[in-house]
């Protein structure tokens, strides 16, 4: 047995001495960019002024669900603008309508990836916004989020909606730039 064992040394040793190691590094680089998005999931969306009550009462487009979705790296904030001070008029109508009178409130609808810890705090959520040609802050948040929702609901509130008589029959249109901005 002890010759078994002195043998196995001795073929252990030389084929150490015959074997050669080599080693290799490597570097990794991770290139982290900010990076930001935002999608309007409701391409269109209808406020109808079509009942007396809605001449006195106001109107609006009912909740659009997640209408609004940011992914962000960081701290963003939400900028809504719209096309003009007032209202496109249908054909053959003129229009003077201004855009302040439908106002927005958006609302928050949580992390739709499943991951509730992207979650930011979100400061300064318009609330009754009047639209605006300007850009105006609709929500800040203090750090990034995986794909954060956010309701948004267009108002004619009672005080508005007397300045909708007496307007030519049809669609008035506005367009609504939300922009995502970093902080």
């Amino acid at each position: 047995m002890k010759k078994l064992v002195n043998v196995l040394s001795v073929v252990a040793v030389m084929l150490s001495f015959g074997t050669t190691f080599a080693q290799e590094e490597t570097v990794l680089t991770v290139n982290v960019a900010k990076s930001y998005s935002i999608e309007v999931n409701q391409a269109a969306v209808a406020i109808d002024m079509n009942l007396p009550s809605h001449f006195t009462d106001g109107n609006d487009s009912g909740d659009q669900t997640n209408h609004l979705e940011v992914i962000a790296s960081s701290a963003y904030k939400v900028t809504a603008q719209a096309s003009s001070a007032v209202f496109n008029a249908p054909s053959g109508a003129s229009s003077g309508l201004n855009v302040s009178n439908v106002q927005l409130t958006l609302t928050d609808n949580g992390d739709q990836s499943g991951n509730q810890s992207t979650l930011s705090t979100l400061s300064g959520q318009a609330s009754g916004l009047p639209l605006s040609n300007n850009a105006q802050d609709v929500v800040s948040a203090n750090g990034g989020d995986l794909d954060r929702g956010f309701n948004v609901n267009y108002a004619i509130p009672a005080e508005n909606a007397s300045n909708f008589l007496n307007l030519t029959e049809g669609a008035y249109t506005t367009t609504i730039t939300y922009s995502i901005i970093p902080q």
